[in-house]
């Protein structure tokens, strides 16, 4: 069976390949220092954070809301890290097939992969679909959860660039197997 992503314009490696065995797949070497960075933020913001947990009731007020998630700087290797076999498919081909659809009922054409690129708007669009589409047999990341989370990431320019190229090939099954949606990977 052919790769359906196989048009993609984005270079691969498969000399960096995993195992076939192995139910994660990835194009590029995980280097150890992308586990670390969420440790070291924690000690940075331990001063504004140590008035915020002074009074608990802030953050159901307007205040704690306005309070912008970061979202993690996203790398190549982020981009290529994916799981095996996360559903059949037929079953991408249908969830493809439902957000072009839903995106050509909204706007009446299909955006151009040069939209995606340069319109965070239409790009974040793609990407709720995506997270809408995504598997129901690993739970997804909470911080996935939130549009305004997504726009946020949205904005890494290399996010961008994988959304224009599945626009491109007509398919989302990259982005939707992607191992930085999923709890516990």
């Amino acid at each position: 069976m052919s790769d359906p992503e196989i048009c993609t314009a984005l270079p691969h490696d498969h000399s960096k390949m995993s195992n076939p065995e192995d139910p994660v797949h990835s194009d590029a070497e995980v280097s150890d220092d992308t586990g670390s960075s969420g440790e070291d933020s924690s000690e940075d913001d331990s001063s504004e954070d140590s008035s915020e947990e002074d009074s608990p009731e802030e953050d159901t007020s307007e205040e704690g809301r306005d309070i912008a998630w970061v979202p993690p700087k996203l790398a190549a290797v982020d981009m290529a890290y994916t799981i095996r076999e996360l559903m059949p498919l037929d079953e991408h081909r249908q969830k493809d097939k439902f957000i072009f659809d839903f995106i050509t009922s909204l706007r009446g054409r299909c955006p151009s992969p040069e939209d995606v690129l340069s319109n965070v708007n239409t790009a974040s669009c793609f990407l709720l679909l995506v997270m809408q589409t995504a598997s129901s047999n690993i739970p997804l990341k909470p911080q996935w959860k939130s549009l305004a989370n997504l726009r946020a990431v949205v904005k890494q320019e290399i996010v961008r660039k994988t959304l224009a190229n599945a626009v491109r090939c007509k398919t989302f099954m990259r982005m939707r197997c992607l191992g930085l949606w999923y709890e516990g990977y």
